[in-house]
């Protein structure tokens, strides 16, 4: 008896938890979010209708003046730079494809994203780490004309892309680059493109490097 009122509680809380969480929950398109019950204002992290006041926006100016304080000497600093493809090496060693979640809201905020079955779509990924964005892309379309050309800092992680069952030569091709180089080395031709992609891409730069000519207006680019 005791056994059974565990599984029914257990079955209780399971369905608590899809009910709960934003994940089982079907999301309102971007565009279409306002808030109308300001009780409900922690059901999504943005909504579409809803702007700052003064207090908030010079709370968020502290905040992220606090965050930009330089912590470290320089040559820590320095090394971090230099030999960053080998700290990223590092974190993808232990964490292998565990730490970060397939993204499937992007079909909900960039609706772009859902390739229909009839059209040709090469889209490239900037910082694709192990494939938490070409995963749901090529799963969400089992179109042949829709190609996704992934690259990242780390061979480490696209070793463990490329290793992964759901990772398809036919319809993928993941690679190494630095993105803050001027000369890229890419598998694809010049405007060959039609949607780029870059999600916590920018926050790992070094923002002196943001000052690159030739890749700035493709860097800038998030989605098309």
């Amino acid at each position: 008896m005791f056994s059974n009122t565990m599984r029914g509680m257990s079955r209780i809380l399971q369905t608590l938890r899809r009910k709960c969480h934003t994940r089982h929950r079907k999301k309102p398109k971007f565009g279409t979010r306002f808030l109308l019950d300001k009780s409900k204002v922690f059901s999504f992290n943005a909504w579409d209708d809803v702007e700052w006041d003064e207090e908030q926006e010079k709370e968020a100016q502290i905040k992220v003046q606090a965050n930009s304080e330089v912590r470290f000497p320089p040559n820590v600093i320095e090394r971090y730079e230099n030999e960053a493809d080998k700290y990223w090496d590092a974190f993808y060693d232990v964490h292998t494809n565990r730490f970060f979640k397939d993204r499937h809201w992007l079909f909900t905020e960039f609706p772009e994203l859902a390739v229909g079955d009839t059209e040709s779509k090469k889209i490239l990924e900037i910082g694709c780490g192990v494939g938490n964005t070409i995963h749901p892309l090529l799963q969400q379309s089992k179109n042949p004309d829709l190609f996704v050309y992934g690259c990242d800092f780390s061979a480490k992680a696209i070793e463990i892309l490329k290793e992964a069952p759901e990772y398809d030569n036919s319809r993928c091709n993941a690679f190494v680059l630095d993105a803050t180089q001027e000369v890229w080395e890419v598998p694809f031709e010049d405007n060959s493109i039609d949607i780029v992609v870059l999600i916590f891409v920018l926050s790992a730069i070094n923002p002196l490097k943001y000052k690159m000519e030739q890749n700035r207006e493709l860097l800038l680019v998030v989605f098309l």
